[in-house]
C-alpha cells in the first residue's frame, strides 16, 4: 500500500509542481498573468484549475491517511494564485514525506475504508485505492495537465511522467 498509494502521489505531485514551474515561464516568457490559468476551466461544467490541483492534493493526503488509519491534516481551500497553488503541493508533499512502509503494515485488502461521500458508507481497502482514489487522483491530474496543455503551455507525456528511473535491462 505504501508504495501504491503515498510514492505515487508523491511522484505524480512533483510532477504537477514542475508543470505549474512551467506554466509560470511561460507566461513571464509571453507577458501575462499566470493567474489566468487558475480560472480555466475544460468545459464549462467541470471545475476549475484551481479546484483540480485542490483536489488532488486532498485525495493523495486523504488517501494515505484512512489507509494508516491516521486522521489527515485540513487544508482551505483559499489559493487564489498559481504560487499559493505550488504551496499547497508542497504542504501535502510535507505531508506524505512524513509516511513510512510501517504505518501500512495493518492494512490489509480487506481493512475497511469509511468514506466521507457518501455519508455513512465505506469501501475494503484495494477498492478504496485501486477502484475509487487513484483514478480519481490522476483524473484531477490530468484534468490539472489538460489545462495547461490546452493553454498554450508546451508540454508534453515526459512533463505528465516525469523522469524514469531507467535500469539496464
Amino acid at each position: 500500500m505504501y508504495y501504491l498509494a503515498v510514492r505515487q502521489f508523491a511522484r505524480s505531485l512533483k510532477n504537477l509542481d514542475a508543470l505549474l514551474e512551467k506554466a509560470q515561464q511561460f507566461a513571464k516568457e509571453r507577458g501575462f498573468d499566470v493567474n489566468n490559468f487558475c480560472s480555466m476551466r475544460l468545459f464549462p461544467d467541470m471545475l476549475p484549475f484551481l479546484a483540480q490541483v485542490r483536489i488532488a492534493c486532498d485525495g493523495a493526503k486523504t488517501t494515505a491517511s484512512v489507509l494508516a488509519g491516521k486522521d489527515p491534516p485540513r487544508h482551505e481551500d483559499n489559493e487564489t494564485t498559481v504560487e499559493e497553488l505550488r504551496g499547497r503541493i508542497g504542504k501535502c508533499l510535507a505531508y506524505l514525506d512524513t509516511f513510512r512502509a510501517e504505518d501500512f503494515s495493518r492494512t490489509t485488502p480487506d481493512t475497511v475504508c469509511k468514506l466521507t461521500y457518501p455519508p455513512g458508507k465505506a469501501l475494503k481497502a484495494n477498492e478504496y485505492l485501486l477502484g475509487r482514489q487513484l483514478p480519481n487522483f490522476y483524473f484531477h491530474i490530468t484534468t490539472a495537465y489538460d489545462i495547461l496543455r490546452h493553454g498554450g503551455v508546451a508540454l508534453g507525456k515526459g512533463d505528465y511522467l516525469g523522469a524514469l528511473e531507467l535500469i539496464d535491462g
